[in-house]
């Protein structure tokens, strides 16, 4: 709840919907849904948000769409840390992966001033201070392995923690570098279910994640004899790079993941002795 002492310089209709949609637990809100809360008409309802856009309480996002910035973020305009909250109200269905879920178990020191948003509709990114909201489209056989987590006092959708490295496989480029992923695989290796990793990247129909995890997972020397035989099994015969982001296709070829190393190894293990 927001505290009402925060709102000097604030209008009686202006402090009871910042109130309001704080005690409702809304990040995002329309026009009509003030319009609602307060009981007033549509037209009355967008005076009071635009007055507060011009005070910087409420910033715009979208067409009749407008963003409660939190009260501790007033002054600096920084709002980093509520991002996931945000941005689980910006679109249905969703959940968060890449990155953003590496940093949600805890798997990296990297920040990333990126969410991304996993969701089976097109939606252009959306810029808000200190980050950035990025949507990627799934096709509907892709989207799942996720479930609700609580933040605070919100619930947000988060992949789960086997399908959040087997979407970072699958599109490296929303995870910084392969070396994010090679942080996961090796933080996560005593809470992942192998049973589950082999099921989703089976699932996902994209052979390169079979060849990445393989290569990563030998480098990082964390194979299970049994994994590792039942992913050599369903290697494809066609080349794969180990990060598609890099145009270099320069590298040694692993012959036994059929992978192209096109980064350094080095820099897949060496922040371990750091």
């Amino acid at each position: 709840m927001i505290n009402r002492n925060k709102m000097t310089g604030l209008g009686a209709k202006e402090a009871e919907l910042i109130a309001t949609v704080g005690s409702k637990g809304l990040k995002i809100f329309t026009v009509s849904d003030a319009a609602e809360l307060l009981g007033i008409t549509n037209i009355a309802a967008s005076q009071i948000i635009h007055r507060l856009v011009e005070k910087s309480k409420l910033q715009r996002i979208e067409r009749a769409k407008y963003l409660l910035i939190p009260p501790e973020a007033w002054k600096t305009g920084q709002y980093t840390e509520e991002g996931v909250i945000i941005a689980s109200q910006m679109i249905t269905p969703y959940y968060l992966s890449f990155w953003t879920a590496i940093s949600f178990y805890g798997w990296t020191e990297q920040p990333s001033r990126t969410i991304f948003v996993a969701t089976l509709k097109t939606k252009l990114p959306i810029e808000l201070k200190g980050m950035q909201i990025k949507f990627i489209r799934f096709k509907k056989e892709k989207f799942f392995g996720f479930e609700e987590h609580w933040v605070g006092s919100q619930k947000v959708v988060v992949a789960d923690k086997e399908k959040t490295i087997i979407d970072c496989l699958d599109q490296p480029r929303y995870c910084g570098e392969v070396v994010e992923i090679a942080k996961g695989l090796w933080n996560g290796r005593k809470e992942l279910d192998y049973s589950r990793l082999l099921e989703y990247a089976l699932k996902m129909k994209n052979g390169a994640i079979m060849k990445r995890l393989g290569y990563l997972m030998d480098v990082l020397e964390i194979t299970r004899p049994k994994f590792r035989k039942k992913l050599l099994k369903n290697i494809t015969p066609n080349l794969a790079l180990l990060d598609p982001s890099e145009k270099s296709t320069a590298g040694i070829q692993n012959k036994e993941w059929n992978l192209r190393v096109n980064v350094n190894p080095d820099n897949l293990t060496e922040w371990r002795i750091h």
